[in-house]
């Protein structure tokens, strides 16, 4: 494999750009210092990488060493002065996003990812489920959430930073809705007159409603499962998304 050996040179060009941004003066003290921090912390996150390599990625590898590269030779008090400060830094903070995601490219981390997107899918599909037998206002609130809900899925399937932050958004009222849905259904077994409700709403016998509630409290306590699991994953591992 000849990642490992691409990583651990990424991480020896990183070392050599951190000597050149310590003599820099173009940078505010606290922008260099943030350089320093960032650069440091790539450059041991890409030799720990090196070591943890199964999936062998040649061509990323060397996306990176050229990258490192690329910041090194900007590392310049001249070259700083022409791009700006907060290009500079933006290389920099690209170049430290990179060494957090590696592990999901080159150590097989991308299967929690896979699972959370999975569980996504699934939870959602379970709260548009669970809202069609619900009061129109909630259907309206699906349908309103229909777009964001898309787009996030189409993002986060490309590791779009953009379709992790639509996901966290849409999430907390497909969970509140779920909740209320559970509460809302149990209350068919519960009292008498709500299964009378049900029954009279979706125009079936009471037996009928029932297995009916029964079926929508498991999908809404799926649609709970689902979607807390998928947005605690997708917390525990956002730096797969750029």
């Amino acid at each position: 494999m000849k990642s490992p050996e691409l990583l651990r040179e990424t991480a020896k060009v990183l070392e050599e750009t951190e000597e050149r941004i310590k003599s820099l003066t173009s940078l505010s003290p606290r922008k260099k210092q943030s350089a320093l921090n960032k650069i440091r912390e790539a450059k041991e996150n890409f030799k720990k990488m090196a070591d943890e390599v199964v999936i062998d990625n040649e061509e990323l590898a060397n996306f990176f060493l050229k990258r490192a590269v690329k910041l090194k030779n900007s590392t310049n008090d001249k070259t700083i002065e022409r791009l700006g400060e907060k290009e500079y830094m933006k290389s920099v903070e690209a170049m430290f996003k990179y060494s957090k995601a590696a592990p999901y490219d080159f150590a097989g981390y991308m299967k929690y990812v896979n699972r959370a997107y999975k569980a996504y899918v699934w939870g959602m599909i379970s709260f548009f489920v669970v809202t069609a037998f619900l009061p129109v206002e909630f259907k309206i609130t699906s349908l309103i959430l229909l777009i964001p809900i898309l787009l996030s899925l189409l993002s986060l399937r490309k590791r779009g930073y953009t379709g992790l932050m639509l996901a966290f958004a849409a999430t907390p009222i497909p969970l509140i809705t779920g909740a209320l849905a559970v509460r809302a259904y149990l209350d068919v077994f519960i009292s008498p007159s709500g299964l009378q409700e049900a029954a009279q709403g979706l125009g079936v016998s009471p037996t009928t409603a029932q297995i009916v509630a029964g079926v929508m409290v498991l999908f809404g306590i799926a649609e709970l499962l689902l979607l807390s699991y998928a947005i605690y994953m997708f917390y525990k591992h956002r730096h797969a998304f750029l």
